[in-house]
Order: C-alpha cells, then sequence, then structure tokens
C-alpha cells in the first residue's frame, strides 16, 4: 500500500476527529509520533480509528527509538491541539456580554527571580496540614450557591509531575482547580472537561475531572508547553493573561449516557477564573463570582484553592450586590489558605451574613486515567503497514501520558502484535 509521506523529516501528528466509537468526546484528541521515518497512511488511519473501543481521550506522544542513537526529546515547535472552531455542538457564542460578574482577587509571591529553589518563606503549619478537599454550601434563603475547596496538594503534584515553570503553575493551577469545583456534582461516569487554547506561549491548557470510585474528586491536566514562562506584570504577580494569550475556552459535560455537553466562550481575560465567570453567565445564564489562585515561593507551591458562589434563579438584585461586595472585601484566598483557612473560611468570608447551610464534601487528589490498553489504541492508529516498519526499525516504542508523565515501552513484538491485531479486525 502506497504510503504518504510526513511533511516533515522527523515529527508527524495524528488527530482524530474529535469523537470516539463509544461516542465519547474530551480534550486532546491526538498523538505525537516523533523519529517516524516511514509515513502514515491516511487510510489507515481512518480505519483504525474506527475500530476503536474505549479510547478516554488520553492524550499521549510516541517516541520511537532507534537501535543507534538515543530516543529523541518529544518536542513540537507549535502544538496545534484541539481547532475549537471545527467542533459541533457548541453553545453560541454571541450571546450578550457577561454581565454581573466580579472576579475575586487572587495574590502570588515573586517567584521568577529565583525559580523553585531555594525557600524564602512558609505556610502556617496548619496549612501545611490542610488536606485538599471541595465543601458545597446553599444559602438558606436559597439565593446563592457557594462551592470552596484547597487544592495545595493538587496544583503541587501537576507542578512535579511536568516540571512546570511558575507561571504555567499558575495557569494550570488555576484551570484544574476550576475544573474541580465546577465538577464537585458530578456523578458516576460523568466527567468534566476544560481546555483553553491560546495563542500565547503556554499554548493549550487542559484539565478534567471524574468521580473516583471512592467518591473523591480525580482531576488531572496538563500544559503544551510546560516550561514557557513571562515576566511578572506590572502589579508584580504572575502575567497568566500575557502566558495565556488570545482564544477560547471549552468546557465539556459527558454523560453516563447520551451526547456530551459542549460550550465554547472566547476567552476574556486568559486569566481562567474570569473566563470561567463568562462560561458560567454567557453558556449558562448564571451570574457568578470565581475566585481561583495560586500561590507560590522559590520551593515551589505554598498554597491553592479557590471559590466559586452562583446567584440562584430568583435571586433579588440585593442579593447580588451583598455578593459582589464580599468579593471586593475577601482577602486572596491563597493567602486565606496559606494561613489555614478550611474550604468552610472560603464560603463563609464570601457569604458574609448570609446564612449557609454545609451540604457536600469531597477530597481531591492527583489521578489519571492511561492504561496500557489506551496507549495500544493510539498506536494502532498508525496503521498495519507502518506498525510492521515500527517493528522492524525500532527495537522499543515509548508513549508517555501527557496528562500524568507515566511511560510506557512497548517492544518490537508488541509492536508486531498490534500490526497482527489490526489485520485481523479489518479482515487484511
Amino acid at each position: 500500500m502506497a504510503s504518504k509521506r510526513l511533511a516533515r523529516r522527523d515529527v508527524g501528528e495524528v488527530h482524530f476527529d474529535g469523537w470516539n466509537r463509544d461516542r465519547r468526546q474530551g480534550v486532546a484528541d491526538g498523538v505525537r509520533v516523533v523519529g517516524v521515518r516511514a509515513g502514515i497512511d491516511d487510510d489507515a488511519v481512518r480505519a483504525a480509528e474506527r475500530a476503536m473501543e474505549g479510547f478516554d481521550d488520553c492524550a499521549l506522544h510516541v517516541e520511537l527509538r532507534r537501535l543507534d542513537r538515543d530516543a529523541e526529546p518529544a518536542c513540537l515547535v507549535a502544538d496545534q491541539g484541539v481547532d475549537l472552531r471545527e467542533r459541533q455542538r457548541t453553545v453560541d457564542v454571541g450571546l450578550p456580554a457577561a454581565k454581573q460578574i466580579q472576579i475575586g482577587p487572587v495574590d502570588h509571591h515573586d517567584v521568577h527571580g529565583a525559580g523553585f529553589g531555594k525557600e524564602t518563606g512558609t505556610p502556617s503549619k496548619t496549612a501545611l496540614a490542610m488536606p485538599d478537599r471541595i465543601v458545597s454550601a446553599t444559602s438558606t434563603d436559597g439565593s446563592i450557591s457557594v462551592v470552596a475547596g484547597i487544592t495545595t496538594d493538587l496544583v503541587r503534584e501537576a507542578q512535579r509531575r511536568h516540571r512546570l515553570a511558575p507561571t504555567a503553575s499558575a495557569a494550570l493551577g488555576r484551570l484544574m482547580t476550576g475544573a474541580a469545583l465546577l465538577g464537585a456534582g458530578l456523578g458516576g461516569r460523568e466527567r468534566l472537561s476544560l481546555q483553553v487554547s491560546g495563542d500565547g506561549p503556554l499554548g493549550v491548557l487542559a484539565a478534567d475531572v471524574v468521580t473516583l470510585p471512592s467518591g473523591a474528586i480525580g482531576a488531572r491536566g496538563y500544559a503544551a508547553h510546560p516550561t514557557a514562562d513571562v515576566p511578572l506584570n506590572a502589579r508584580g504577580k504572575f502575567d497568566v493573561a500575557r502566558a495565556v494569550g488570545n482564544g477560547r475556552m471549552q468546557v465539556t459535560l459527558s454523560y453516563e449516557v447520551g451526547q456530551p455537553y459542549v460550550g465554547i466562550v472566547e476567552l476574556q481575560s486568559g486569566e481562567i477564573g474570569e473566563d470561567i465567570a463568562a462560561y458560567l453567565a454567557q453558556s449558562q445564564q448564571i451570574p457568578s463570582v470565581v475566585a481561583l489562585g495560586v500561590l507560590a515561593n522559590p520551593s515551589g507551591i505554598v498554597a491553592a484553592g479557590g471559590a466559586i458562589a452562583q446567584v440562584m434563579p430568583g435571586a433579588d438584585e440585593a442579593t447580588l450586590a451583598r455578593l459582589e461586595e464580599r468579593a471586593h472585601a475577601m482577602p486572596a484566598v491563597t493567602a486565606q489558605i496559606g494561613e489555614g483557612a478550611t474550604p468552610e473560611t472560603l464560603i463563609h468570608a464570601l457569604s458574609g451574613s448570609l446564612g449557609m447551610r454545609l451540604h457536600g464534601e469531597k477530597q481531591v487528589r492527583f489521578s489519571c486515567r492511561c492504561t496500557i490498553e489506551r496507549v495500544e489504541v493510539a498506536l494502532l492508529s498508525l496503521g498495519r503497514d507502518d506498525l510492521d516498519r515500527l517493528a522492524d526499525e525500532q527495537p522499543e516504542t515509548e508513549a508517555t501520558c501527557e496528562f500524568c508523565g507515566r511511560r510506557y515501552v512497548l517492544s518490537s513484538d508488541d509492536v508486531r502484535r498490534l500490526a497482527a491485531r489490526l489485520a485481523a479486525s479489518t479482515g487484511a
């Protein structure tokens, strides 16, 4: 079978159309193939994609090792990610601009001078012992709902796994925290995914959450360019907006049954919190207060967390005014967490004199769903001819999950078995 050669000598990309056989959709449906000399046949890719089962949107890149040289680093100059403009079943972004949205203050220490290295300050002992968890509450008069959480360990684990630069840590930390807060009400096999696609140096940012069998919230995320960094802004804070740039944010909610819900909004500022608030106002018509923060010092992540307050249907203007007033007066969430604040503390700081009824608590932890089976499905998309070539030319094929950094190594015999499996499934 004639193959079309890769346009670039050493790097090619396989992108799927965003939908899998079991109709699940998520973020970063792509496989990056590094060091491939053989071509990729388009027909074979489509045939393998149609044969996929259970591929859970796990972003992977695949390094192909040659006998005569070490593995080449998987470094793409431009990561195209997912073209949000080509998504289907989207929410109309031509709605009126978001109104009555107040973004809570977010504070950061200057870590750029020294990077993540020598420690210059420490959080309180209470903060160090504070477990990651999310708490939901509703006002006794039913006018507002608030969900607040501590995500320090979650963001710290993401920074460690991906070796994130300071600004990348702030951006991805905010996105993962926002996803965890929005996903606090998920049940069963439902999944919430957030993807930010901007033209800044960070490129694509992605985070998704599920409810784990234990009932905890499992979150994961990645940045296309984790080492991208920019100078502090004029206020001496992380310039997340500049690192993200202009673009769009996609929110995908996948249910156990039926089609996923997909909402897309233009980025309002690139600061993440304001963009989530704009999504809630434009796509769900819910005025909201969103406060997300990541506090860091030269030793790494000190505190992370956030809160989202939503005005319930039927609430009067006085309630909204009080909520906005509290958002203005509330200290930065990261400053509160660094001093030992709990999610309940954040809820009461935001709700003020309103009586609040706590009705839900969940633990939060970093959790990835990558498996060797999903790696094999990704490789099957290359097609039988290219799998045969890989088995002949490469002693090992190494795949790395971009969400968690876990590495999978397949021998040439493993690749040959995949080629045989593909041939059997297609009757070739």
